[in-house]
């Protein structure tokens, strides 16, 4: 399904997930200012929960990474709160969910692959990311290119067609039942399953990267 045209910016069109995710960024932009304006070494009020995200992201990195893990905490920490708002901003009414359009996914996936090769790369040299290729044989070569390609392609997949799927499933509810059920379901859907969603593809590019640089 192509999403809605929002307006045209001269003969370019914006559409939903565009425009959707302009507010989203928009939004953790001026968060994260007035967030980090003030912070203290002795943490106070919503540092605290701050610093927990941090620490909960970093904990994810392996400590067989080494110090190369907190290079990616900003990455990794950006992309859950990315993901997280996409998902939930579903549940208020006129909104979209960025992450329900699956160019938003393969483009989030992309990211994570492409930084995760560069750090591969960047660690054990390009002889040796492209010796990785042909291991343990040669002939292997197309079925590890074709399983590099699996990972990205079903990270993709996976988020935009549980929060996809979940979005045609409550209008399907609605339309059959919209004063019996649509509270509960929405509850479910709209912020559990986003929240499931987050933590979810947070944990995968988490891992994608540590496998690259292990």
């Amino acid at each position: 399904m192509e999403p809605n045209i929002v307006f045209h910016i001269g003969t370019f069109p914006v559409y939903e997930p565009v425009f959707w995710t302009w507010i989203i960024m928009a939004v953790l932009a001026i968060a994260s200012l007035l967030l980090t304006r003030n912070l203290r070494k002795i943490p106070r009020g919503m540092q605290h929960f701050l610093e927990v995200g941090i620490e909960w992201v970093e904990s994810l990195m392996s400590v067989d990474v080494g110090p190369a893990r907190k290079i990616f905490v900003p990455l990794i920490l950006m992309t859950a709160l990315y993901v997280g708002l996409s998902n939930l901003i579903g549940v208020v009414p006129g909104a979209y969910s960025p992450t329900g359009d699956l160019s938003t996914t393969l483009t989030l996936s992309l990211i994570i692959y492409i930084l995760g090769h560069a750090a591969s790369i960047a660690k054990h040299g390009l002889r040796s990311w492209l010796k990785g290729f042909v291991d343990p044989f040669p002939f292997l070569l197309p079925l590890n290119i074709a399983g590099e390609i699996s990972e990205f392609v079903s990270h993709s997949f996976r988020l935009y067609g549980n929060i996809f799927g979940g979005g045609i499933l409550l209008g399907i509810i609605y339309m059959m039942a919209p004063y019996i059920v649509p509270v509960p379901l929405l509850a479910w859907f709209g912020i559990f399953m986003g929240i499931i969603q987050t933590v979810v593809f947070t944990l995968l590019a988490s891992v994608y990267i540590q496998n690259k640089l292990n």
